[in-house]
C-alpha cells in the first residue's frame, strides 16, 4: 500500500453541503491551474486531515470553511487554526450564506476572508478569483500563471 501524498498547492475546503463542494472543485479545475481542492464535510473532519499531515507535507495554499456545519462550524474551525503554529499564517476564507456583520467582523478580527456563496455558477469564476486573492503572491503566480 503507497501512502497517500498532498499536492504542493492543495486547497482545502470544508462544507456539510455536498453541491457546494462540488461547485468549487469544478470552478477550481476550470479557473486554476496546478492546484488541488481536498474536500471533506465538516470541521472536525478539516481539523484531523490538518493535524494528520506530516510534517514534510505541504500545509494548504488555502483553507475554505463553510461558516454553518454541524459539529465543529467554520468560525470554530477558524479560532483553532489560529492556535496551532503550523497553521496560524495559513490563509482562511469563510464562505457562506450568511450576510451578518458580525460574521464579517469575526473573520477580520482572526485575519480571514469572508465571501458569500453564489447564487449560480455564473459568479464562480469571480468568487475563485476572490478565494485565490487570499493566497500568498508566490502561489498566485504559480496556480493563476496569467495573473504576473
Amino acid at each position: 500500500m503507497t501512502k497517500p501524498t498532498t499536492p504542493k498547492n492543495f486547497v482545502l475546503y470544508a462544507d456539510d453541503d455536498a453541491d457546494d463542494l462540488q461547485l468549487v472543485r469544478d470552478s477550481f479545475a476550470q479557473y486554476v491551474q496546478d492546484v488541488e481542492v481536498v474536500t471533506v464535510s465538516n470541521g472536525d473532519d478539516a481539523l484531523a486531515f490538518l493535524e494528520n499531515l506530516p510534517d514534510d507535507a505541504a500545509t494548504p495554499c488555502l483553507v475554505i470553511l463553510d461558516v454553518n456545519m454541524p459539529g465543529l462550524d467554520g468560525k470554530q474551525v477558524l479560532a483553532r487554526l489560529r492556535a496551532i503554529d503550523r497553521f496560524a499564517q495559513v490563509p482562511v476564507v469563510l464562505f457562506t450564506t450568511s450576510s451578518l456583520p458580525s460574521d464579517k467582523s469575526y473573520a477580520q478580527s482572526l485575519q480571514a476572508g469572508f465571501v458569500t456563496k453564489p447564487l449560480n455558477m455564473k459568479q464562480m469564476e469571480l468568487i475563485t478569483d476572490q478565494f485565490i486573492s487570499h493566497c500568498v503572491e508566490e502561489v498566485r503566480r504559480q496556480i493563476r500563471p496569467g495573473d504576473r
